[in-house]
């Protein structure tokens, strides 16, 4: 005996009816378990696998103890599992290596020779250049690289055609008696079954039979209609995404807010000023006096403008550039690479040809509800980041961080530098209106993009999934990049031009010739001006004197 079962039924959540289950599996011998479907043939068989646990039932396995534990179970899944993206040959040697065997070249072709496969001809295959038959074959010849003593058949004969599933069942055959191991069988097919005799046979009784009086519920037909698609598309793509934009955007608000507040607060604008009239009125007899006045002047607003600029820097930056492109950075992986891999996972997956066959578009199944949930979920999303950045931009400014603004000095210059548009400015450069038409070019662009990558190739294997996904999110990220920089250009040109009207041109040239005779002459009056003040002055200091 190398494994005993007792499995006895504890409750309700048990999906078969029989009160206890108990087999042994002893080596070159099979055991047939069957039932109808739903009576939990998979969850016994996952159970013993350890995959998973078997609901409202106690399992007890009962092992040889010379029986080491790497050699106990392999399981062959019902089309066979290989990891798609290592060769057929490179599988082996992974199981192999795994259970602490040999896993040369040699013992790899052993293995293949033994399942009736060529370590030349197939050993260097992907798995997906296999047909199914070879599928089960190369999974069955990975158990036996890895020596198990028990082997787990999961419907090994759906899918096949008749010869191919006999070619399987003479394999099974001869498997069990030349290298001794247990099977542990599960199939509906009595006649494939019956062909590897079955030294014992299992029945389930399904615990709620198909023509029970169990309460019925109306089939969920709603994924059929356009607009819930959408909505289901929109609430995944807002919702699942917003922690995250919330968390970036703290972040960021907080670096960047910090960053301007002492940067503010390290500023002397005295001294700035002090140095460039020193360098500009050098000689000046007026010079001391000036820069008296300045320091005045300069210290009782000094604090009110570096407030100004504080909330003006924050509101105008997060509104117009950073809130709009870290979102879409931030959504290129989260929604283009997502809508990305599941499109194609359904490539790989044949279901795109399904939808082909039955007449379905795929593009108006997929691309359309999703990209449509995106250009909404975007520009929310980037208005819900933006927020949070300004709201923790006032925390670090007031009195609880920098104590630079007040909360009510802090809002009311931030509200009117995003929603008072200067007068003769564009529509276009409306900070909110900026905010979202850049939220929505960046997205669609992001989604085009992935939709391309997705495909981009007619036959597509699991393992182009994360290669496409990758793809997808770089290739969106570099579109939003240069998108950011053509929009940026087009804020900064759009109001370019003069803004007077045309007929004031010429009244405006006519003017500029004056200005400058005017400007010439306020120099000379400033200059002479402060020399007869600094007369004055040292007049009444020599009196003092």
């Amino acid at each position: 005996m190398v494994l005993r079962v007792r499995i006895t039924r504890l409750s309700d959540a048990c999906p078969f009816l029989n009160d206890e289950l108990a087999f042994d599996l002893l080596p070159g011998q099979v055991v047939w378990l069957r039932g109808a479907s739903g009576a939990g043939k998979s969850y016994t068989s996952l159970h013993l696998a350890g995959l998973a646990t078997l609901p409202g039932a106690h399992v007890e396995q009962q092992w040889d103890p010379s029986v080491a534990e790497a050699q106990r179970i392999g399981f062959l899944f019902q089309k066979g599992v290989l990891i798609d993206s290592l060769s057929l040959a490179a599988n082996l040697s992974l199981a192999a290596a795994a259970a602490g065997l040999p896993s040369d070249s040699s013992a790899i072709a052993s293995a293949l020779e033994a399942v009736g496969l060529s370590p030349t001809a197939d050993g260097p295959k992907m798995p997906g250049e296999l047909s199914g038959g070879m599928l089960r074959r190369a999974a069955l010849a990975q158990i036996l690289a890895q020596r198990k003593r028990v082997v787990i058949l999961d419907e090994p004969f759906v899918g096949l055609d008749p010869p191919v599933a006999h070619e399987i069942v003479l394999l099974l055959q001869r498997v069990v008696v030349e290298h001794g191991i247990a099977l542990l069988l599960i199939s509906h097919m009595a006649e494939r079954a019956a062909a590897l005799s079955p030294a014992a046979t299992l029945s389930l009784e399904r615990a709620r039979p198909e023509d029970g009086s169990a309460r019925r519920h109306d089939p969920d037909l709603s994924g059929l209609r356009f607009s819930m698609r959408t909505f289901r598309r929109f609430v995944d793509y807002l919702l699942i995404s917003a922690p995250l934009i919330v968390m970036a955007f703290a972040a960021t608000g907080a670096a960047l807010s910090m960053l301007l507040a002492d940067l503010l607060a390290r500023v002397d604008v005295v001294r700035i000023i002090a140095g460039f009239l020193k360098t500009y009125l050098k000689g000046n007899p007026a010079l001391p006096m000036i820069l008296q006045l300045v320091d005045g002047v300069v210290k009782q607003n000094e604090a009110a403008a570096k407030r100004k600029l504080f909330a003006l820097a924050l509101g105008s930056v997060f509104t117009i550039e950073l809130g709009p492109l870290l979102t879409a950075l931030l959504l290129a992986g989260r929604i283009g690479g997502s809508y990305a891999g599941g499109v194609a996972m359904m490539a790989s997956t044949n279901q795109i040809d399904l939808l082909t066959v039955l007449g379905v578009g795929a593009t108006a199944w997929t691309f359309f509800p999703a990209i449509i949930a995106a250009a909404v979920a975007a520009p929310l999303l980037s208005m819900l980041g933006t927020t949070v950045a300004l709201f923790v931009g006032q925390v670090v400014g007031g009195p609880a961080g920098f104590d630079m603004i007040s909360h009510e000095e802090y809002w009311q210059e931030v509200s009117s530098t995003i929603f008072q548009q200067p007068p003769g400015a564009h529509i276009l450069k409306y900070a909110p209106l900026v905010n979202c038409y850049r939220s929505l070019g960046f997205m669609l662009s992001t989604m085009l993009i992935s939709q391309l990558c997705s495909r981009s190739q007619k036959r597509l294997q699991p393992r182009h999934v994360p290669l496409v996904i990758t793809s997808a999110v770089v290739l969106s990220c570099l579109a939003v990049l240069v998108l950011d920089w053509g929009f940026s250009q087009l804020f900064v040109r759009l109001d370019g031009g003069d803004i007077l009207a045309p007929e004031n041109d010429f009244a405006l040239e006519e003017s500029s010739a004056d200005d400058e005779d005017n400007e010439s002459q306020d120099d000379e009056s400033f200059f002479s001006g402060t020399n007869t003040e600094a007369q004055s002055f040292s007049t009444d200091h020599d009196d003092e004197l």
